[in-house]
């Protein structure tokens, strides 16, 4: 199976996991809905909300040139981990982490414990920190296949949705989160 139908089955898979954990918590607990917010209030919460959907728009951005960009994966095959290419090793870590915070952090309202926050928190910061580490390895890569137009706007979405997850969720919701 090639890297390509890899990291596409991972997005698939990683993405349905990620927005499936938020529908169902959305769904069942939707009096928690402005408690997810935590201390994001007005014009901020609005700065916050065009961020997430920037971010989204960046990483597939990333996604496409690497899957539909060029004949291999535009980034990572110079630097495999154990015959891996890490950007997918990355995916999978950025996936799952995103897919416990929201489940984590209703398991905090709801009961108080901070086990939950904990968890919550890490989740957070794992997610920023493999997208840093993706960038990192995105940005050091000789881009197979395509031209540096490509390479820079690739990098530049996979930059933002970075900047959106460990500035804006992984230090700034979290400083200003309130139970």
């Amino acid at each position: 199976m090639s890297t390509k139908i890899i990291l596409a089955l991972v997005n698939v898979f990683g993405g349905v996991a990620v927005l499936g954990s938020y529908a169902w918590c959305l769904a069942n607990y939707p009096e928690h809905r402005d408690a997810l917010w935590g201390g994001i209030q007005g014009s901020l919460r609005g700065t916050f909300t065009i961020s997430m959907f920037l971010a989204a728009a960046g990483y597939l951005a990333f996604c496409y040139v690497n899957l539909f960009v060029g004949e291999t994966m535009a980034f990572g095959q110079d630097s495999l981990i154990m015959g891996f290419n890490p950007i997918v090793i990355l995916t999978v870590v950025f996936l799952s982490s995103s897919t416990l915070w929201m489940p984590s952090l209703i398991a905090y309202i709801r009961s108080g414990e901070s086990a939950w926050w904990i968890l919550c928190v890490t989740s957070l910061w794992i997610t920023a920190l493999s997208l840093s580490v993706m960038t990192g390895v995105a940005a050091l890569s000789v881009a197979h296949g395509i031209s540096q137009a490509s390479k820079y706007a690739a990098l530049a979405g996979l930059a933002y949705i970075t900047f959106h997850c460990l500035f804006l969720d992984a230090i700034i919701w979290v400083t200003l989160f309130k139970k």
